[in-house]
């Protein structure tokens, strides 16, 4: 919990930046006191240097080497002084605030400060466990030091005084000790401030949120949530309340409608019910009567005035055993009979049915026949009505002018989400240059008993998506006010044949 929560992320980076950039700070101030000590001592050893050197000067050439003693060992009982010393060229220590110096030889180090271009250097010492700073000034042999010195020599002799930084570098970390305890508070502060405001204003709000989605997901659209503010997180809040209340209204809405359409779907289920019923009992009286219409048509002869009559009665009786039918048709399980066929032989067979029902005429198809198509799983009888009902369809929409195409193809030639991909469907293309069909009206022809006819019963696109879909395939529509329909049928390649 502790790893992934935003509170400890944020607090842990926080501290990281300030932990780098407070201890970066502190490190380059004690980096520069460190300098400016340094700085400072060498100036102060400068200036004593140079003091003594010209206080040396003036008791030697008043022959006063006494007071010269005197003023190093003086000079020598300051605390800050550690050493002040002279020597000659050869490092032999001439006179010195220590007199257990004298007649010795100073040490490497020293030495080396006497080489060096600068004459100055810090270093710090293992017997007295501080740093300290040493100057030196040499002191040539001028013409007025040749009565009392040799000529040839070039040197008469090197100051050595060596300051104390012991109080400088306890200074330093005094600081150094205040900078990292500051450091530490100020983070701690920082931190604690932090984690106080993103809980008050951060984590309080973002938790409360979380447990309005809890009970959102469990299907409670009656909760909100509880944050309050002007900021962002309260207009996330005033948001998601916004949103549960639209989902509260629509899911009722969803409700009512989900309970009047299962209302309407069981008074549908009733009505057709009824009308299987209904039409299974009219079929067979209308048998009857459409025989017993036929026989009393065989006794009149041919110029007889009643044969009219007759002849109008028989198309009646015809039509309402076409109504009958398709309900029928409509209302029973369509269950496929599966067999291996050619779609282009069903399509041949649909057109011979084509051309024996009235007004019928094999000259306004245009039949396209893909030589490639394989053999699939169907039922030729079912997608035969499925292809008579779409062509008749187009031969009404065209009148005797127009013309009507059937295309066949071994894969989907139109693209689209409608359309299936790939290789294992077939298509069958009823295309007309009608007038079309109204975009309004496309969502509607697939629904039981619209029709666009005088006589229509609205069942014949129905059962064709029916059929269509049983098989696993699809059925889809493209129209265009005053250019004309084209109706696509696809089937897949194979299907589970049923025994």
């Amino acid at each position: 919990m502790f790893r992934t929560s935003l509170s400890v992320k944020i607090n842990l980076a926080i501290v990281a930046v300030l932990g780098l950039v407070l201890g970066g700070a502190t490190w380059f101030n004690l980096m520069a006191q460190d300098r400016q000590a340094v700085e400072n001592t060498k100036s102060q050893a400068r200036i004593l240097s140079k003091t003594l050197t010209n206080i040396i000067r003036i008791d030697m050439e008043g022959r006063c080497q006494k007071d010269v003693m005197k003023v190093i060992r003086m000079m020598g009982q300051f605390q800050d002084i550690e050493t002040i010393r002279i020597f000659n060229a050869d490092g032999i220590i001439m006179h010195s605030a220590q007199p257990g110096e004298i007649g010795k030889e100073v040490d490497e180090l020293v030495y080396n400060v006497f080489t060096s271009p600068d004459r100055s250097k810090p270093f710090r010492s293992e017997e007295r466990g501080h740093r300290s700073f040493c100057m030196v000034e040499v002191m040539y042999n001028e013409p007025r030091c040749h009565t009392c010195h040799d000529p040839n020599k070039e040197i008469v002799g090197v100051l050595e005084v060596c300051l104390s930084m012991a109080k400088t570098g306890e200074h330093i970390r005094q600081n150094a000790r205040f900078m990292v305890a500051s450091t530490v508070v100020t983070v701690l502060l920082v931190t604690g401030a932090i984690s106080f405001l993103l809980h008050r204003m951060v984590n309080r709000p973002v938790r409360e949120l979380a447990e309005t989605m809890k009970e959102v997901e469990r299907g409670n659209l009656e909760v909100r949530t509880r944050v309050r503010g002007r900021d962002e997180l309260g207009r996330l809040a005033r948001s998601f309340n916004s949103m549960i209340a639209r989902l509260d209204e629509t899911s009722r809405e969803v409700e009512r409608l989900h309970r009047e359409q299962m209302m309407r779907a069981e008074r549908l289920a009733s009505i057709g019910e009824m009308a299987a019923s209904v039409a299974h009992e009219i079929k067979n009286p209308l048998a009857g009567l459409a025989g017993a219409t036929q026989v009393l048509a065989q006794g009149f002869e041919p110029d007889d005035p009643r044969m009219p009559v007759v002849q109008e009665m028989l198309k009646l009786i015809e039509r309402l055993d076409k109504t009958i039918r398709d309900l029928l048709s409509f209302a029973r399980e369509s269950v496929p009979n599966w067999k291996r066929a050619n779609l282009n032989d069903v399509v041949e067979e649909s057109l011979f049915f084509v051309e024996r029902e009235e007004g019928g005429t094999r000259d306004q198809v245009e039949l396209v026949l893909d030589p490639e198509m394989p053999e699939i799983t169907v039922d030729p009888q079912q997608i035969q009505q499925v292809l008579l009902n779409l062509i008749l369809n187009a031969r009404h929409a065209v009148g005797g002018r127009g013309r009507i195409e059937v295309r066949t193809s071994a894969r989907p030639t139109l693209e689209g989400d409608d359309a299936p991909e790939g290789p294992g469907w077939v298509e069958v293309v009823v295309r007309d240059d009608g007038p079309g069909i109204p975009p309004e009206k496309l969502s509607e022809i697939f629904k039981p008993f619209y029709t666009t006819k005088n006589q229509g019963t609205g069942l014949g696109l129905p059962i064709c998506r029916k059929i269509v879909e049983a098989h696993g395939g699809r059925i889809h529509v493209e129209s265009q006010v005053g250019v004309g329909s084209e109706f696509y049928v696809w089937l897949p390649h194979t299907q589970e044949e049923e025994t």
